[in-house]
């Protein structure tokens, strides 16, 4: 009897490990474990500086699963392009998608799957047309011809592309249209430590790490089938086929969430292993690529308690650190959109794994947020050892990014108040188009504050054109924000009272549940010391960002300068169906002189009213401290 017990569990047990998984036979989890390999690389300069992107559908394939995605060149990451400081670029967008390409229902919702545009993100560049213009349409069949005139000053770094057309944003970028755009440095201006890792002599230790979710769970808004009902996605490129000996169909099985199909892919693969020598020093260009989802990134030894990798952090947002520096709290803080450039050294053979990793103490800088925890590639390293340093210094930044904290009061010529609100609010009111909500002159230093009324959810906001330095953290005592199903109301901070200056489109009738604790995630001034738990989403005041995490409740001082290019700068929410549902604004740069005329107001109403209604500081020109309270 025994005996027939062990030939039943032998026969049972190698039948489930011969048993394939398949589109009607699905299994979970996926595997990964294919080696590391940076994506297909352009340099423009081989390229006679015109580079053509092609646009359509292609087969994406993750273990056994093989999904319909749009790529850019059929490619999952799309191709490493490398550019250089002053050059005139060509980029022609080849758009092959084809009709249907489903209209928006209304404005500020998700619509024409099919058609696309290109933004180059971070680039400090011109946004009229040929340029960075998000407001370009490229549809079905057509294609454009970009024109880009790097500036000649532009700083080297990890900048990334893809699209910006209002409405099917979210969508495109989930589906996979993204890559990693880099400004290639000068090896004259390199220390020999850091020209040993980097691009143009030394490409095969410069590494391209674009993370990109590949979700189908419906456990949140990531879930690429739910993305497509909503977009009205072509039914062929759905998942409808049906399983064996089951009910379900294939896109159903995926969307469970006790099935868990949730990763985040480093270019297109799954768990990648990277071979790398002890003592070899490589650099990590690590881009997050997502639509929503905020990352803390870090490398750990996978026996617990032995020592990891050295990790160096010398770049965040495309702009050079002025020393390499250790990552605080050992992890590196990367908000959808956001980059950060390594110099990683595992001096011990062994295997290491790089996650992303939070901890409950991480939201009292952040708030409630979407964010991915879990592993993300793997690093083993073996073989001779070979010698590294760390470089002592980096490359200095450009003339247009220099230290601006002490700038006199009476040098900053321009002063807003950019307000993030509840139900995909920025100055109070949806996405308009080329409704400008301030002016500015170009060649001129700048200071926002940026607030959010929101009580609970932190918004990473992105800046185009322009980066810019933050200034501080300081105490905000403005109104809070709460609301529900595109109905929304601002409340007194200090006794919880409707406010009497509300917004555009107020319904003073509609049923909104006031929050139970409005003030909890107030003080951010006070927490905003960055030795301390809890600090991760913080920016350290000096450094400078393209895009940046805004903490509920909390006033943020930025500044920066208009330099050179006048035009349409756009600035969002980067959790990208947050920017489709209109959570962003148009600011316009004009030249010396032009008028300053903007529609500042919502309904009357200026940022930061409540009972009452300041005049803003843009029509007053009065000169603020960068201690401001709001």
């Amino acid at each position: 009897m025994l005996k027939n017990t062990v030939i039943l569990v032998y026969v049972c047990l190698e039948f489930t490990l011969s048993q394939e998984c398949s589109h009607t036979s699905p299994c979970t989890p996926l595997k990964g474990g294919l080696a590391f390999k940076n994506p297909s690389q352009i340099h423009t300069w081989v390229q006679n500086l015109h580079v053509r992107i092609d646009v359509d559908v292609h087969d994406v394939t993750v273990d056994w699963l093989t999904v319909k995605r749009r790529l850019f060149n059929g490619e999952f990451t799309a191709p490493t392009i490398w550019i250089r400081a002053g050059e005139r670029i060509i980029v022609t967008l080849a758009n092959n998608l084809k009709e249907p390409n489903p209209p928006k229902p209304e404005a500020n919702k998700f619509g024409f799957p099919n058609t696309t545009n290109l933004h180059t993100h971070g680039l400090h560049i011109s946004s009229q047309s040929p340029r960075d213009n998000p407001t370009i349409v490229v549809e079905p069949g057509q294609q454009y011809d970009y024109i880009y005139h790097v500036h000649p000053d532009q700083q080297a770094g990890t900048f990334w592309y893809h699209p910006h057309y209002h409405g099917s944003v979210f969508f495109q970028v989930l589906s996979g249209l993204k890559g990693a755009l880099i400004v290639e440095d000068n090896p004259f201006l390199l220390l020999p430590s850091l020209e040993a890792v980097s691009c143009p002599l030394n490409c095969e230790h410069d590494l391209q790490m674009v993370f990109s979710l590949f979700q189908y769970s419906s456990q949140d808004s990531g879930d690429f089938s739910k993305a497509q009902r909503d977009i009205g996605d072509y039914e062929g490129f759905r998942l409808n086929t049906a399983l064996d000996n089951s009910d379900q169909t294939l896109e159903e099985w995926l969307e469970d969430p006790a099935n868990n199909i949730r990763y985040m892919l480093v270019n297109g693969l799954l768990n990648p292993v990277l071979q790398i020598h002890p003592g070899q020093m490589k650099r990590f260009r690590l881009i997050n690529a997502g639509e929503y989802n905020t990352l803390a990134i870090e490398v750990v030894n996978t026996i617990p308690g032995e020592p990891s990798c050295s990790v160096k952090e010398i770049a965040i947002d495309s702009i050079y650190l002025d020393v390499p520096r250790e990552p605080r709290l050992g992890r590196t803080y990367l908000p959808p959109g956001g980059r950060a450039d390594w110099l990683v050294v595992c001096n011990e053979v062994g295997t290491y794994e790089m996650r992303s990793t939070f901890y409950d103490e991480d939201k009292a800088s952040m708030g409630e947020t979407h964010y991915f925890t879990g592993p993300i590639m793997t690093i083993k390293v073996s073989g001779f050892p070979r010698n590294s340093d760390f470089p002592h210094i980096l490359p200095p930044k450009p003339s247009f990014l220099q230290d601006l904290r002490d700038v006199p009061s009476e040098d900053i010529k321009g002063r807003f108040q950019l307000e993030m609100n509840s139900q995909f609010r920025t100055g109070r009111e949806l996405f308009a188009g080329a409704y400008y909500r301030y002016k500015t002159e170009v060649d001129t230093v700048q200071e926002w504050y940026i607030t959010n009324t929101e009580t609970t959810v932190s918004h990473p906001l992105h800046i185009h054109v322009n980066s810019f330095q933050i200034i501080s953290y300081n105490q905000y005592t403005g109104p809070y924000s709460a609301g529900k199903d595109g109905a929304w109301r601002l409340y007194d901070q200090a006794t919880g009272d409707t406010c009497n200056y509300q917004f555009s489109g107020y319904d003073p009738d509609a049923e909104i549940e006031e929050p139970s604790d409005p003030l909890k995630y107030l003080g951010h001034e006070h927490r905003q010391d960055l030795t301390q738990e809890g600090t991760i989403a913080y920016v350290e005041p000096g450094e400078w960002r393209d895009t940046f995490t805004v903490p509920p409740m909390s006033n943020v001082t930025i500044r920066f300068v208009t330099d050179t290019y006048v035009g349409l700068v756009v600035a969002h929410c980067h959790i990208l169906n947050h920017e489709d549902w209109g959570m962003m604004l148009a600011v316009d740069i004009v030249r010396q002189g032009e008028s300053l005329d903007a529609n500042l107001a919502s309904d009357g109403a200026y940022p930061w009213s409540c009972m009452e209604n300041p005049e803003p500081l843009g029509v007053t020109g009065l000169a603020m401290s960068s201690d401001i309270e709001t």
